[in-house]
């Protein structure tokens, strides 16, 4: 009888049976997601997508060639075992890339359909760090003669397309909750996180829109709404020719493009209603022993003050 590897004993050590049929089931669905392997440390990091909710977690899996020192840590707030679901679907990630040779010593291999790049800043040395030299270069020099074809850009999300060699590549690029980005394309390069089209594409939003683009792109409607309000605007008017939107750092700031146009004084923001907190009125019993009707609108009281050496009309 041949042993179980240590990364599934780890499973079956410390996990339940709710948590192991959950980890399986994410597993299955391909909700899990290389992002990191340092092959010196021995040390990976998974994505990983909940089974019941659309949240994404993080799962670190540090020293995971030795299973006296191996430590697995999740970022979900799962408390109730040694091992939460998350970290069951990421060991059994980690055991199918070391048993199809995906891991170890040999390149990591990327699925071009759906990769994740960590930036700080969207600029071309974040850029080339997730591709080869030959691909930038490559890429630029592409841009140099055509560009992608942006398809839409909006709510942080771009799709294109890249045409090369006669074939035509579509390219997703979203900005996650992680403030990085989710990229897909149809492209092959299992070498990279980012292949030929994604880094045309991203260099192009580079050089025709600057490093804030993603932040540009997002729904600002609010933030915008009140910025016109003060010269008495708001986004259902005309604005052609009056204002236009600028981003600084992510953030909006509105241009006069008339001068004509002067702030108002108490400028009023559509802004949702608040409804008011009513509370439930609260209904009292009346006590069964009390009849309503025998009780007299009148009453006397008797008041006995012991610091009074004597009372009127009494001995």
């Amino acid at each position: 009888m041949l042993a179980l590897p240590h990364l599934l004993k780890h499973i079956y050590t410390y996990g339940n049976d709710e948590v192991i049929r959950r980890g399986k089931k994410i597993h299955a669905l391909n909700l899990v997601e290389l992002i990191e392997y340092d092959p010196i440390s021995r040390s990976v990091s998974f994505r990983v997508k909940d089974d019941a909710y659309s949240a994404y977690y993080k799962v670190y899996i540090q020293k995971f060639n030795d299973a006296r020192s191996m430590s697995v840590r999740c970022t979900c707030t799962y408390n109730l075992g040694e091992i939460c679901n998350h970290e069951v679907a990421a060991l059994l990630q980690l055991q199918e890339l070391i048993d199809t040779g995906r891991l170890g010593d040999e390149d990591v291999y990327y699925d071009q359909q759906h990769t994740v790049i960590k930036l700080k800043k969207l600029d071309y040395r974040s850029v080339r760090h997730f591709c080869a030299q030959e691909i930038f270069d490559d890429a630029e020099k592409f841009l140099q003669k055509s560009k992608p074809k942006i398809i839409s850009a909006q709510d942080e999300t771009v799709k294109a397309t890249v045409a090369l060699e006669d074939k035509e590549y579509k390219v997703l690029i979203r900005k996650n909750e992680e403030r990085g980005l989710d990229t897909s394309s149809d492209y092959e390069d299992p070498h990279h996180p980012l292949c030929l089209p994604k880094v045309i594409v991203l260099l192009h939003i580079i050089k025709q829109y600057g490093s804030d683009f993603f932040d540009s792109i997002r729904n600002r409607d609010i933030e915008k709404n009140k910025l016109l309000a003060m010269y008495g605007y708001s986004l259902q008017d005309d604005l052609k020719g009056k204002f236009e939107f600028v981003f600084k750092n992510g953030k909006p700031f509105l241009r006069v493009l008339d001068s004509g146009i002067k702030r108002v004084q108490n400028p009023i923001v559509a802004e949702k209603p608040v409804i008011p907190t009513v509370l439930p009125k609260v209904e009292t019993q009346e006590p069964e022993l009390i009849d309503k009707g025998s009780i007299s609108k009148k009453r006397l009281g008797v008041v006995f003050n012991f610091n009074e050496k004597s009372f009127p009309f009494l001995p």
